[in-house]
């Protein structure tokens, strides 16, 4: 028996628009056809609400504008924000918002008594309060990201009702070939159900951070060259959840790479900034600028090891 195999179950689907797209561009490595997923999603159901929230810019590129008028056809109504850069005074910089949390949580809430299950299309922690709220309320809450993307809260706070864009490639692989795709093979699963614990480690064919370095050039992994280095788990890095200051030694769109140490990558992606929707990093920081940072995970698994990390919100600087 499958997931969705209760007759008179009305869903709900909330996709936030950037954190899908990061996750097929990140862990992926292929597009997804949204059309085939909301039929997959709805199956025997009784599709009550189909959302998408986007941030996009003043003026935003034509294929996009495309791309949002194709997801109106398919019946997903689309909720847009243009991006508004504001000065923040912490950095002296103009930042880049969009996000377009709060909205999404609003309308799951307003619309809560229509629906018994929200499928949630994201992996951002933001939205733990969301599912607690939901699952106050009597419903279930579904939550579809990638092993890679998930933040671990948002997948505690679901536990079994968790599923892997790759369980469904069968079900969603669009034709539109992703140039540079940033995995060369990753098999896909199929559905079963299952009792396991809420966190299953599974080691991916290659890693989404050095996966990201690749899409711009590779030229960050072209640094480290794994036979010079030493063991992954002989390295003193920092534990997860300490905080340490460091600089910032390249930056990419998706994110800036940073000095924790010689034998570990870094990256603290645009997700993890604090700055809500980050269209560039570059718009944020500088090759040599100082950032102080907290480690939120450590994969030893690969050489060199790769870490990642979160801003550490202004107000808790030192």
């Amino acid at each position: 028996m499958s997931w969705a195999s209760k007759q008179s179950e009305r869903i709900a689907i909330y996709v936030d628009g950037a954190n899908a797209y990061f996750a097929q561009k990140e862990a992926l490595g292929w597009w997804i056809d949204w059309d085939a997923f909301l039929g997959a999603m709805q199956d025997d159901k009784e599709l009550v609400s189909a959302r998408w929230y986007q941030a996009y810019r003043a003026t935003p590129e034509s294929e996009q504008d495309r791309f949002l008028h194709h997801l109106t056809l398919m019946g997903f109504a689309v909720r847009k924000k243009i991006v508004q850069a504001t000065y923040d005074h912490v950095s002296g910089q103009n930042v880049m918002k969009g996000s377009l949390d709060i909205e999404l949580t609003i309308d799951a809430l307003t619309e809560s008594s229509h629906f018994d299950t929200a499928i949630l299309v994201s992996g951002d922690g933001i939205f733990v309060p969301l599912v607690e709220a939901l699952k106050a309320r009597g419903k279930r809450v579904l939550i579809v990201s990638t092993d890679e993307n998930v933040a671990v809260e948002l997948r505690q706070a679901v536990g079994v009702n968790y599923i892997d864009f790759l369980d469904l490639r069968d079900q969603i692989e669009s034709d539109k070939i992703m140039e540079s795709s940033p995995i060369e093979s990753r098999p896909s699963r199929s559905i079963a159900p299952t009792r396991e614990p809420a966190i299953t480690p599974r080691k991916a064919p290659q890693p989404p951070m050095r996966a990201a370095a690749a899409t711009e050039g590779g030229s960050q992994d072209d640094d480290f060259e794994a036979e010079s280095l030493p063991d992954p788990e002989s390295i003193d890095l920092p534990v997860e959840g300490e905080s340490i200051r460091c600089r910032v030694q390249a930056v990419k769109k998706y994110g800036v790479f940073l000095d924790l140490h010689q034998h570990a990558k870094t990256l603290l992606h645009v997700k993890d900034m604090n700055r809500g929707f980050v269209p560039d990093a570059g718009e944020l920081y500088q090759v040599g600028e100082e950032i102080m940072v907290k480690v939120i995970s450590i994969d030893r698994k690969v050489n060199p090891p790769e870490v990642r990390v979160t801003v550490v919100a202004p107000e808790t600087e030192y």
